[in-house]
């Protein structure tokens, strides 16, 4: 175990430039050294986790990515947290301490990234100075930095922008193959022989790419191929599925909810991260939206794409450029989306087709204000689209007991629930766990779920 180092006089600082790093003692250093390691706090899942960390070497970097959220991580924050902290406020705070005391070494600079870069009416507003106020004054770690992303202003903190777009990909894929993961445990003939199998068809999908054997596409028309090789009892079509949404609380908390209905045998779609992806990034084009006085989230996509840059003078032109290289990646994003599920598709996994965000945002926007910059409309628009789309006989909204945005969307779900025929909960944690009473609330779901399902084909 390594421990905190202390010091009195000096922390480090980027230059004006963003070209290199001053360190605690003064030295330059270039932010492509290898002394200088990323890591992201959030949980992730493991297979995305893998595939970024390959993908950091390929470009001679480093990148450490938190694992599941648990009560180890928690008991971590409790050194530096209150306790009044929403439920990701905690995860991330015990994951940059559990990696300050175990895995960071000596004399590296360390760039704790912010993973909500958002400037919304959230509790990650404050996190800068949470973070900054915990670690670097209170704990004076050496060498570190906190709460701080990669953007177009600090120049992406020497990362090249390519490897920021595969990283989320990357990410995105992980989430695919998770989902798929769990289709499978529920239709296979044998669990365990086919989880046993998947497990090594998806260890040698990732180690291809590590070892530049296959690209990413390549390499998952192969897995697709494999996976779909596996005897199955009964079809994706024919079993219960529920959908777990909530926004970016998920990251932290769905294990035990996802777990207790694969135990039942009914499938379950942790939604998609590439949705939270998108809130973030579409900030910029809201707001600009919202400038030239559109709300309409579809106008204000639209405004931003046909927008001629060389024709906007200032003080326009700044939002206006953001709002451009946001929708610009935004697209990107619904691209790769739209290929990798479809590739991955191919094993007869998955079962919900590829929604874009901006439609999403457009549902929920007819009964929140996509223009209060939360999670809100988002949330409610996923719930409205899961109901519209028939493809689910479950729906668990999950958010943070004390995360403002997801009580809100409960608030205003609650009467469109009880219009619809879907089983519908919603279940508010302070972890990743559950108590006696939402598991019993949870069971009346999976039974509810089962039945809807069976009406579906008499």
């Amino acid at each position: 175990m390594v421990e905190i180092q202390l010091t009195n006089n000096f922390h480090p600082e980027f230059s004006p430039e963003y070209d290199y790093v001053i360190d605690s003692d003064g030295d330059l250093v270039d932010l492509d050294d290898s002394r200088v390691v990323f890591v992201e706090p959030a949980a992730r899942d493991p297979y995305g986790r893998r595939l970024v960390i390959d993908l950091y070497r390929r470009y001679n970097r480093t990148i450490r990515i938190s694992q599941k959220t648990d009560e180890h991580i928690l008991q971590y924050a409790k050194q530096v947290c209150s306790g009044r902290e929403c439920v990701p406020s905690l995860a991330i705070a015990g994951a940059i301490l559990k990696d300050i005391k175990e895995y960071r070494t000596n004399g590296e600079i360390t760039i704790y990234r912010d993973p909500l870069n958002q400037h919304g009416p959230c509790q990650n507003g404050a996190w800068p100075v949470m973070w900054n106020i915990i670690f670097r004054e209170r704990l004076q770690v050496r060498d570190a930095f906190f709460c701080i992303a990669p953007s177009f202003k600090n120049k992406f903190l020497g990362l090249p922008q390519e490897l920021l777009l595969w990283e989320n990909v990357s990410f995105i894929i992980g989430h695919y193959l998770m989902e798929a993961r769990n289709a499978l445990q529920c239709i296979a003939e044998d669990r365990d022989s086919a989880l046993h199998q998947f497990e090594l068809i998806t260890d040698e999908f990732i180690s291809n790419i590590r070892e530049q054997k296959k690209t990413l596409r390549t390499g998952l028309v192969r897995w697709a191929r494999e996976i779909s090789k596996i005897p199955i009892k009964t079809t994706v079509k024919d079993t219960a599925k529920v959908i777990i949404f909530g926004g970016l609380n998920l990251l932290f908390t769905h294990y035990p909810v996802e777990q207790f209905f694969l135990e039942r045998g009914i499938i379950v779609k942790v939604v998609d991260i590439e949705e939270s992806l998108n809130l973030l990034l579409s900030e910029n084009i809201i707001r600009y939206g919202l400038q030239k006085g559109i709300t309409s989230p579809h106008q204000q996509f639209k405004e931003t794409e046909s927008l001629d840059i060389s024709q906007i003078e200032q003080p326009e032109l700044r939002d206006a450029k953001r709002a451009k290289r946001s929708l610009e990646k935004s697209k990107f994003l619904n691209s790769q989306c739209l290929t990798f599920r479809k590739i991955i598709g191919k094993s007869g996994l998955l079962f919900d087709p590829h929604i874009e965000y901006v439609d999403l945002m457009e549902l929920g926007n007819k009964y929140v204000s996509s223009s209060t910059f939360t999670e809100t409309p988002l949330i409610t628009g996923r719930f409205v689209h899961s109901v519209k789309s028939g493809v689910y006989d479950g729906l668990i909204n999950m958010g943070s007991f004390n995360c403002q945005p997801a009580m809100n969307s409960q608030a205003i779900i609650r009467p469109l629930a009880n219009k619809c025929d879907i089983p519908y909960a919603t279940i508010d944690c302070e972890g990743p766990w559950i108590s006696t009473n939402q598991r019993k609330l949870l069971e009346t779901i999976a039974v509810q779920a089962k039945r809807v399902c069976r009406k579906k084909f008499k």
